[in-house]
């Protein structure tokens, strides 16, 4: 990281330290329609966050909206690798 000039941290955070805020944003997001939780897990909904006014989930790499290959090997597919690998 020095050689790319990033600058240590002054400061250490644990997230176990901050999970009730944690709980209260992803409620937020669940609240507002672009999460929804399925089997203990909460997933983003793009497709919702797309609909809405002034927001494009694929904004930074948008050649990448709807590309099947990219959806699969992504988190949405993690009972398929479980099968994969016998968890």
């Amino acid at each position: 990281m020095a050689r790319l000039r990033v600058r240590e941290p002054d400061t250490l955070t644990r997230v176990t330290e901050y999970v009730p805020e944690i709980v209260v944003f992803v409620e937020g997001i669940i609240s507002n329609g672009f999460a929804y939780e399925a089997e203990g897990s909460v997933y983003f909904n793009t497709l919702a966050f797309d609909k809405s006014d002034g927001h494009d989930y694929a904004k930074l790499e948008p050649w990448s909206k709807n590309n099947r290959d990219l959806l699969e090997e992504g988190e949405g597919n993690h009972r398929r690798f479980c099968e994969l690998s016998n968890y």
